[in-house]
This record gives C-alpha cells, sequence and structure tokens, in this order.
C-alpha cells in the first residue's frame, strides 16, 4: 500500500528497510515484482535452503545477476570484514541503484563490477523488460516471460576465467549464478575453472535450463547436489552444487 502510495504521488524511488538493518533504494518503476526479490531472498531463503549455502564469515562470493542488490546486502553482513561479495550488475539503471545501496548501508566488503557474465569476452546486446531481473543476454528469455522487450544496451561480457581472474583470490567459496537462460552455458564453457569454486549455487529457469544436463554438468566436475524445486515459481529450480571433500564443516543456519 505505502509503495503504491508513493508512486501514485509521484515519487521515483523510495528506501526500504530490511529485516537485518541493511536498506535497499529501489526504483517504484519495478513495483510490485521488486517485492517479490526481497521476499525470494530474505523471507522465503530460497538461496540458503541448506546450511551449506549459508554464508559464513570470510566467505569470498561473486554474485552475477545482482540487480538491486538484495542478495548482495544479505551476504555482507554475514560475511563480515574479512569477506569480500564481488556483484556483477551490467543493466546502467539497476547498477546506480546499487551503488547507491552499497554506499547508503556503508558495505566496504563490496565491489561492484559493471560486467555481463557470458561464455565469452567482449561486448553484447543486453535486452531488457520493464521488470528489469529479467534482463538477459538472449532476446527471447524477457520475451518468454514478459512478452517485451523495452530497452537494448550494449554491456561488456566476460567469460567464468575472466572474472575469476579479475576476482584475484584463489578460491572462491561461492559462485551465484542468476544470470537469465545462460546459467548451463557459462558452466559449460568454463569447466576447467570449477576448481577454483567450493560451492555454486544457481537459479535456473526451466524453459532454459535443464536441470538433468545441469545436474550431470556438475556432478561430472566433482560437485555433489541439492536441488530445490520452487511449488511458487514453477518454472524456477535452484541447485546448490558443493566440491567434494570440503574441509569446512557445516554450520546450522542461524
Amino acid at each position: 500500500m505505502k509503495v503504491n502510495l508513493l508512486k501514485a504521488m509521484g515519487f521515483k524511488e523510495t528506501i526500504l528497510r530490511l529485516p537485518d538493518g541493511m536498506r535497499i533504494i529501489i526504483d517504484l518503476s519495478q513495483a510490485p515484482s521488486v517485492l517479490d526479490n526481497i521476499l525470494h531472498v530474505y523471507y522465503h531463503m530460497d538461496y540458503a535452503f541448506t546450511p551449506e549455502a549459508f554464508p559464513r564469515p570470510g566467505w569470498k562470493i561473486i554474485d552475477a545477476g545482482a540487480y538491486l542488490g538484495t542478495y548482495t546486502l544479505w551476504c555482507a553482513g554475514r560475511i563480515g570484514p574479512s569477506g569480500e561479495i564481488i556483484a556483477l550488475e551490467p543493466h546502467p539503471r539497476s547498477r546506480t541503484l546499487l551503488e547507491r545501496t552499497i554506499k547508503l548501508n556503508n558495505l566496504q566488503n563490496v565491489r561492484i563490477l559493471p560486467y555481463a557474465l557470458s561464455t565469452h569476452d567482449g561486448k553484447s546486446t543486453l535486452y531488457s523488460p520493464r521488470y528489469r531481473a529479467l534482463s538477459s543476454l538472449r532476446r527471447e528469455h524477457p520475451e518468454y516471460f514478459c512478452g517485451e522487450i523495452l530497452e537494448e544496451h550494449e554491456v561488456e561480457c566476460v567469460s567464468l576465467r575472466t572474472l575469476l581472474n579479475i576476482a584475484g583470490h584463489e578460491e572462491i567459496d561461492l559462485l551465484k549464478l542468476d544470470i537469465e537462460g545462460l546459467e548451463y552455458d557459462v558452466l559449460e564453457h568454463s569447466m576447467s575453472e570449477l576448481s577454483r569454486i567450493r560451492r555454486i549455487l544457481v537459479e535456473a529457469h526451466l524453459n532454459a535450463c535443464s536441470i538433468p544436463k545441469l545436474d550431470k554438468l556438475l556432478k561430472d566436475n566433482g560437485f555433489e547436489t541439492i536441488i530445490k524445486l520452487d511449488t511458487r515459481a514453477e518454472n524456477q529450480a535452484f541447485i546448490l552444487a558443493t566440491r567434494k571433500k570440503l574441509s569446512e564443516p557445516t554450520e546450522p543456519r542461524q
């Protein structure tokens, strides 16, 4: 109700306080879908459906497909000052809001990069519907969900190998992939790099990704997998892949 009232009064943005005290700047043109994005992370715990996915102090995390930063914020307070989260967001408007949100919360353990994660380095076109979280390098992806393309942006793409080199860490504790239809392709083209990643957390869209194929690819590359099917979104599934023989003990979710 408050969001609708602000929109009716002509406001373009607002700040929401999240359950852990973080604050996020949202573009009111993205409502109400942006509120579902917050529920998705903070209330339904779709990215923490098993204790192994719960960030711990000191973790190095890549958030590929950060959008306005909900998952980035959720992780930042949990990994502490010794950890780092690298947030990728290629859409210029979403990235601007994300940068302002990080400054608003005075977070020193977040690094924002303007890239789209892809199978290759170079420039490509990002296709965006009104709800920018569904922006994709594949035009058919936002068209499938929204039936529209409102914006096209030339963006810089990086492969996973390039991204890991930019990150500068010998290992990444968790790679979160929500890159709107390219998840399988990126992993398939990056198998030589997967040994540098301890956990991979994938939000897969079933119109663009075969869960059995993705599960097999991850297992063939030395990971154990847990799959969560989302009853609230029949076209989504979540997969946590954990590299076998991790020495770090599992801690209960808090």
